[in-house]
């Protein structure tokens, strides 16, 4: 089948949660079929990533997004009922590109990865469309608009409203709507759009994490005291909200207790905000950007998930369990993966609750044991990516037995016409 896939950024590497969802689903439909890809650029380190990836799907057109352009169309689109976000990746160079290509290739199928690449292919039909929400983008909103305040919480709660209804708008074009987990379906029926929903969960990698041994120590990387770690993208507002929130309000309580406790916060872009937290006497460590993720996770004794906003699925959350190191997370990010309080993970939702949790972690090792070993089983029954993308493999099948089928009926209608 030809397939063409559009995709907001770039899916590599798949070193962030968006990317490595779009990333594992364009591997595999490169590896049975003819893919195009389409996507943006918002990375000047990007356009070398296109040649990396090239070796896995040749045919690529992207275009850059310029942050001045962006936020001007968004600036604009306060003067409409557009949302922002989709304005936002909005690209005229883009949009021609597409345009060339569906003239050329006869596509079987559209895969749009994010409801914001909807608009470049809305009144382009094809025998198969596919549309992968993952998160609902307007209760992610909704949620800023709950914890921030006024001017941003009003702008957040109007995004909110124009991107629910902008999302039932868009849904109405697809054969099939993806969502990454049952609460994402649940508030999307609950937004009035109850078909052609189905659930199309994230996977792990195990074959890069199971039996992973760890490197010699190096240089600037945590040494032999105990730390807590946290990873992502580190100008993303729930990643900053989390962190805020532990390193003033949980970890200074745990330093006290545990004087030579560490945390350690990794990830690329941080904000200023978390930059200020780096700090040698308090314990506090800010490296930036990671290239390889596991040898610290790895040797961490707790991962901290504290998400406040969370939407849909925690990746991290994910990448800790495979690399065998208990969890401790809110229950919104509990719940987005499905994991139970006390068998795969600890919740808690306030300073105190996380400081209690996370010494039980510290210093009881059976306990740490317990919930490695049922996080790991957990993840193996939900979380293989083989098993998981057999859903697109059925829709494929099922669609083109379909459409040949369709075909085969037209031929028949005509040659008995003639």
């Amino acid at each position: 089948m030809k397939i063409l896939f559009l995709a907001h950024r770039l899916p590599y590497p798949p070193d962030t949660g968006d990317k490595i969802r779009s990333y594992q689903v364009l591997k595999h439909l490169a590896s049975q079929h003819e893919v195009h890809l389409a996507c943006l650029l918002d990375n000047r380190c990007d356009e070398l990533d296109v040649a990396e990836l090239r070796q896995l799907v040749p045919n690529v057109i992207y275009a850059p997004v310029s942050r001045f352009k962006s936020y001007w169309r968004m600036l604009r689109a306060l003067l409409t009922d557009k949302p922002l976000t989709v304005s936002h990746f909005d690209s005229k160079t883009l949009r021609r590109q597409i345009e060339r290509l569906v003239a050329q290739v006869d596509f079987d199928a559209i895969y749009v990865y994010s409801s914001t690449m909807a608009e470049y292919v809305l009144d382009y039909k094809t025998p198969l469309r596919v549309i992968d929400f993952c998160d609902l983008d307007s209760a992610k909103f909704k949620q800023y608009a709950e914890v921030k305040r006024p001017p941003l919480s009003w702008l957040y709660r109007l995004e909110s409203r124009r991107l629910a209804g902008y999302e039932k708008k868009v849904a109405a074009h697809f054969d099939h709507v993806f969502f990454i987990g049952p609460e994402e379906k649940r508030l999307f029926a609950a937004n009035g759009f109850t078909r052609k929903i189905e659930l199309f969960s994230n996977g792990v990698d195990f074959s890069r994490y199971y039996g992973f041994d760890l490197p010699a120590h190096q240089p600037g990387s945590p040494g032999s005291r105990p730390y807590l770690l946290f990873t992502g993208i580190m100008d993303y507002p729930p990643n900053i909200d989390a962190v805020c929130f532990f390193a003033r309000e949980v970890f200074p309580k745990l330093k006290a207790i545990m004087p030579k406790l560490q945390f350690y916060i990794m990830g690329g872009n941080p904000s200023r905000k978390i930059r200020q937290f780096h700090n040698a006497q308090t314990g506090i460590f800010v490296t930036g950007y990671v290239y390889d993720l596991r040898p610290y996770i790895k040797s961490a004794q707790v991962f901290v998930a504290p998400m406040r906003i969370a939407r849909g699925m925690q990746t991290k959350i994910l990448e800790a369990m495979a690399c065998g190191v208990p969890v401790i997370t809110s229950s919104t990010a509990a719940r987005g993966i499905g994991a139970r309080a006390g068998r795969e993970v600890l919740v808690a939702d306030t300073a105190p609750e996380y400081v209690r949790k996370t010494l039980v972690l510290l210093l009881n090792k059976k306990c740490r044991d317990h919930l490695r070993r049922q996080a790991f089983r957990f993840l193996q029954q939900n979380f293989n990516w083989e098993q998981n993308l057999r859903l697109l493999d059925m829709l494929l099948e099922k669609n083109h037995y379909n459409f040949q089928a369709e075909l085969e009926d037209s031929n028949d209608f005509k040659e008995n016409a003639v």
